[in-house]
């Protein structure tokens, strides 16, 4: 058994990997830290977990070390708390934007705010196996791929090396019903949109 755990897991993401978390059969969640549901129950904002683990959050300030660390925080925030939480596990995987670009000039660009901690970048190795599994396997800073861009890297690198397409600028059109842009109220994630589509973010 590995023992693992899961930094913001009170947001739509953090739930799912706990979720994931718990019916895994080689993992062990240790803790689950949430600084606005500290000392709750995580059923309490996950109430489909309430069969399946007594587990409260915790602050992160209390987070102890452990073998594998996932940070399920929002963009722009795990990128100031990195450094820190390294220290505690020799693994972390995170699941935001915050370390997916090699280049901190891409960060203005298609985040809208600069990278705090750019030395970090190059420890970080992109999270989809099909295309870096021996890295990964292998790595101790791991980033999350997006929605979006797994969609596209899934469906487009077979026909790259087949020599089917130019991947010089590809274009895609991804059609989502609801986008689930995190565990915040937007207009996107509601569900009175069902039944209706929208473009997701226009891009150049």
């Amino acid at each position: 058994m590995m023992d693992v755990s899961v930094v913001g897991g009170s947001g739509y993401a953090g739930g799912e990997l706990v979720r994931l978390l718990l019916d895994h059969p080689r993992a062990e969640l240790k803790q689950v830290t949430s600084e606005r549901a500290a000392g709750k129950f995580v059923r309490s904002i996950h109430p489909n977990l309430r069969k399946k683990t007594d587990l409260k959050f915790s602050s992160v300030e209390k987070l102890d070390p452990v073998e594998v660390l996932f940070v399920a925080l929002p963009h722009g925030v795990a990128m100031g708390k990195m450094t820190e939480l390294r220290r505690k596990s020799g693994v972390v995987i995170d699941l935001s934007a915050d370390f997916r670009l090699r280049d901190p000039a891409g960060y203005p660009k298609w985040y809208g705010h600069d990278h705090t901690e750019p030395g970090l970048l190059a420890d970080f190795v992109y999270g989809i196996p099909e295309l870096h599994r021996e890295e990964i396997a292998t790595a101790n800073a791991i980033s999350s791929a997006g929605c979006m861009a797994t969609s596209t890297i899934l469906g487009l690198y077979p026909l790259y090396q087949a020599g089917v397409v130019d991947l010089g600028r590809p274009r895609r059109r991804i059609a989502a019903a609801i986008h689930r842009a995190g565990s915040g109220i937007v207009l996107g994630t509601v569900g009175v949109l069902a039944g209706s589509a929208q473009e997701y973010r226009y891009l150049g």
